[in-house]
């Protein structure tokens, strides 16, 4: 059996890939040269220690004391040198090699030459990064069902609970999710926002599953993971969809926002309880479909 090593910790997606692909029988492993903030976890973790630019010596030289070990390299975000000047090494070697990109390392950049020339398959992790590889397939981000039991959001009376978890405010939109909450509050609506933020991934988890409402990102134009996870719990999800990628979307799994209706679009669902239940239990079914780990670790196995 083939085996395969990740190599980066993005959103946790690199660890469902790799937990789904072992329940296929196949070995994979992750491997990480830094931590990260949600603390996802990591089979190999080889922290770096040297200063820019001979971290990407240190890098390579960890690498290339376990590669033996594996017949595919999957790279997440980027290859371990600018430019993917260590790509040639490690086709050299006889390892296929598979790019997958997960937003700013190829947007409105477009992909390196040596990238496109080593790769084996260049996956992405949304659609609206097609637009920078012309040799992509979208790969939807994975989730084990087994850990994100549904829960619903059925009508309680009390405060409203609206969740946001932003990895970087000035990209997720922050502000305007700030802006809207003050003015909500102020308008005598009884809501709480939480501000999910240097938390690990289990603490925040729990933040999650005692959600109302939940706010992903309004400013890139698709949902992250963290709305998938919210989806799979059954919880309603207000994110930015650009309407050139609505296509993608089975029946609109959540509420299609801006930053400019977002009050009003929390108003709705803060009122109108029938509305969070028929949202969330649309966003649990795609999920199932759309995003199962265990659907996307065939998918993957076949794109290798």
């Amino acid at each position: 059996m083939p085996s395969v090593l990740h190599l980066g910790d993005i959103a946790g997606v690199p660890q469902e890939l790799s937990k789904a692909q072992r329940r296929l029988g196949w070995k994979s492993d992750v491997m990480s040269f830094q931590p990260h903030p949600f603390d996802y976890g990591v089979d190999i973790y080889r922290p770096t220690k040297l200063p820019f630019p001979l971290r990407y010596a240190e890098r390579m030289c960890s690498l290339s004391q376990v590669v033996e070990d594996y017949d595919v390299l999957h790279f997440h975000w980027s290859s371990l040198v600018p430019f993917g000047f260590d790509l040639p090494l490690w086709k050299g070697l006889g390892k296929r090699i598979i790019m997958h990109h997960h937003g700013d390392d190829i947007r409105n950049k477009g992909e390196g030459w040596l990238c496109s020339r080593f790769a084996d398959q260049i996956l992405v992790s949304t659609p609206d990064l097609l637009a920078w590889s012309s040799r992509a397939v979208w790969l939807p981000n994975p989730i084990d069902l087994n850990e994100y039991r549904f829960i619903g959001a059925k009508e309680h009376a009390g405060t409203i609970r609206i969740v946001h978890a932003p990895s970087l405010r000035s990209t997720k939109g922050t502000d305007h999710v700030l802006k809207a909450l003050d003015d909500l509050q102020k308008e005598g609506y009884d809501v709480k926002l939480i501000l999910v933020e240097n938390m690990s991934h289990p603490e925040a988890l729990e933040q999650y599953k005692k959600a109302d409402i939940v706010v992903d990102q309004l400013l890139v134009g698709w949902y992250g993971v963290f709305a998938i996870e919210c989806m799979a719990l059954g919880k309603p999800v207000l994110a930015y969809i650009r309407k050139d990628l609505c296509s993608f979307l089975d029946n609109m799994p959540l509420i299609n926002t801006s930053p400019s209706s977002l009050k009003e679009d929390l108003k709705m669902l803060i009122e109108d309880a029938s509305i969070r239940e028929d949202t969330g239990s649309r966003a649990r079914k795609f999920v199932e479909n759309t995003h199962s780990s265990d659907k996307i670790a065939k998918c993957v196995i076949n794109l290798y």
